[in-house]
């Protein structure tokens, strides 16, 4: 019985320490994988030196070494693959939408090298091992490939159990190109065909006549398939396969957690002053913040109006949150947070964001358990609510419906009555809302209630909550002071990188909005930038819903802005390498008309 028990306690001793021991060397931090892989790449060598001694050698000695030996070199391949050396020419999730035999070819190019590396390692096993006695080392390494390959295509394809916890941090985005569902066509076969081998080569072992090199020979190499065969029911079953190899994520750091405030509202509700109040408050408080901030349009303005206000700003230009969520911002978010482990991080996405998908993002995956708690603001711009309402409400509705809070922005614009109304039709969409005026975003919690035309009485919290310390964006033809500049260091980090084209190209469809973007002159007559703007709300150069850009002016720069159909200009502290841009947004914009007009205001 010994002939048959040692090899099989052996084989699986080596399989669950050797994974275990890789685990934990590739989850220790990145400045040890020189070492490991100086290590790594020494004994591997060794294993195909002693390799060479061992193909004539049929002892039981013999049979070990060479089961050892295969076992080492296939260690390399794992490791030089999970801390980062050999993989492949892509190291970034696939773009949304992407599917199909696409999404195949992306997923092989990350990990190209490695695949190349493998089929190289079974050549010079297979040159040392070709017709000789003893050939485990050999089978050893083809099983182990097998494992690999099998496990690799279902996970693929699609299973219950993808054990992402294994996966070390630099090597996050390939979750991406991981399926979660019950079960896919391949699995079955990839079962059937390692039982079928692992009943011949049971066979083999229990052979009559058989010589005992040749028994433990087949256990050996039987032993290792009925491994693979566990680990691919591992991946459907509920089976805890992290319990097996815990001691090896013993150096991973503990998940950070981190709480999300979100702040919806529709173009030029004033988000982004709300967020520079919000990071005013949040600066006094312990921890780290982050911002993601999302243009619509692929040249970002918000992110150079929230820089210097004591958080670092994280920008997702052109619709990353604005119309297609999903994988991109759940990668973005846990790079981020790893990255800088804030205990607070402000998501703004853009005016036309899908609210529900956004907060189905936060709520699903690893995200889920990482985040402590989600509060969510929308911003109402109340003069141009009834306008807004009447062209979209089935998108403001949402966005009202799905906020903890709802915040009456430029309350000063409208008449009592009609903020009355305004109160009322949140009220009656999310009666749970904590509804306040605001005016140039700042509540003031002495103000009177304002009660909805429907009720003698204000909504429940809309006075009493404390928001003195937030602000929300209040844009006036007649007022000149605007947004107040950003004071402090600067933490602009614009390293979010996407394939979208610039200057002039219109964006994504969403609502029926386009965006146009253009660099501006290196200095402009501020006079003819105010005329400007006064024609764009004029309609003088189409449907445009939102302007917003900054610009030198003299010996100093001007940040403007257009929203709910009045302009604004405002003083802007710039931070760090700032260059003039803006931005528009709306429908059938005349672009060659604006274009031509943001150039005549060079000075």
């Amino acid at each position: 019985m010994s002939t048959y028990l040692l090899p099989a306690l052996f084989a699986l001793f080596v399989w669950w320490f050797s994974t275990g021991a890789i685990i934990y060397l590739d989850n220790l931090p990145r400045r040890t994988f020189r070492y490991s892989m100086v290590a790594a790449t020494l004994v591997s060598l060794a294993a195909l030196v002693l390799l060479v001694g061992t193909v004539r050698d049929t002892s039981l000695k013999g049979a070990y070494l060479a089961f050892a030996c295969g076992v080492f070199v296939w260690g390399w391949q794992e490791i030089s693959f999970y801390m980062g050396y050999v993989t492949g020419p892509r190291s970034a999730p696939c773009p949304e939408g992407c599917g199909g035999w696409r999404h195949f070819g992306h997923a092989i190019e990350t990990s190209l090298y490695h695949e190349i590396a493998i089929l190289i390692s079974a050549a010079v096993v297979g040159m040392i091992s070709w017709g000789q006695p003893n050939q485990i080392g050999l089978w050893t390494f083809m099983v182990l490939w097998w494992m690999h390959q099998s496990a690799k295509l279902n996970v693929f394809l699609g299973v219950r159990n993808l054990n992402e916890e294994f996966l070390p941090e630099h090597l996050a985005f390939l979750k991406g190109f991981l399926t979660k569902k019950p079960m896919n066509l391949l699995f079955p076969v990839s079962i059937t065909v390692s039982t079928v081998i692992c009943a011949l080569l049971a066979e083999q072992a229990f052979a009559p006549g058989a010589s005992p090199f040749a028994r433990v020979s087949a256990t050996f190499i039987a032993t290792m398939m009925a491994l693979a065969i566990l680990e691919h029911w591992m991946l459907v079953l509920p089976i805890p396969a992290q319990k097996l190899w815990s001691w090896g994520l013993s150096h991973r750091k503990t998940q950070h957690r981190f709480e999300v405030d979100v702040v919806a509202g529709f173009l030029g509700a004033g988000k982004t002053t709300y967020m520079r109040r919000l990071l005013a408050s949040a600066s006094q408080g312990p921890g780290r913040t982050i911002v993601l901030v999302n243009d619509f349009a692929s040249v970002g303005v918000d992110g150079s109006l929230l820089a210097g206000q004591g958080a670092d700003v994280v920008e997702l230009p052109n619709g990353c949150i604005c119309c297609s969520l999903k994988n991109d911002l759940a990668r973005q978010l846990q790079e981020t947070v790893a990255r800088w482990q804030p205990e607070r991080v402000l998501i703004e996405p853009s005016g036309v964001a899908d609210l529900a998908s956004l907060l189905a993002v936060l709520h699903g995956g690893e995200l889920q358990a990482t985040i402590r708690a989600i509060a969510v603001t929308t911003i109402l711009d109340a003069g141009a609510f009834l306008n807004d309402f009447a062209r979209m409400g089935t998108h403001l509705e949402a966005q009202m419906r799905l906020a903890g809070r709802v915040v009456v922005n430029k309350a000063d614009l409208v008449t009592p009555a009609v903020l009355r109304t305004i109160f009322g039709t949140v009220q009656g969409i999310n009666p749970e809302a904590e509804i306040a005026p605001a005016r140039f975003g700042l509540i003031d919690v002495n103000a009177a209630p304002v009660a909805p035309a429907s009720r003698e009485a204000a909504p429940a919290g809309a006075a009493e909550h404390d928001h003195a310390g937030h602000d929300h964006g209040h844009d006036h033809a007649t007022h000149a002071h605007g947004h107040e500049p950003g004071q402090g260091h600067a933490h602009a980090h614009h390293d979010h990188d996407h394939d979208h084209d610039h200057h002039h190209h219109p964006s994504h469809d969403a609502l029926g909005l386009k965006s146009w973007t253009a660099d501006l002159a290196p200095s402009c007559d501020a006079d003819q930038l105010q005329t400007l703007l006064s024609r764009v709300v004029e309609g003088g150069f189409g449907e445009v819903e939102r302007v917003k850009g900054v610009a030198r002016s003299g010996d100093g720069w001007i940040r403007f802005d257009v929203a709910g159909g009045r302009f604004s200009m405002a003083a802007f502290a710039p931070a760090g390498e700032e260059q003039p841009r803006v931005v528009a947004i709306g429908r059938h914009v005349d672009e060659d008309s604006l274009t031509a007009a943001f150039a005549a205001c060079a000075a």
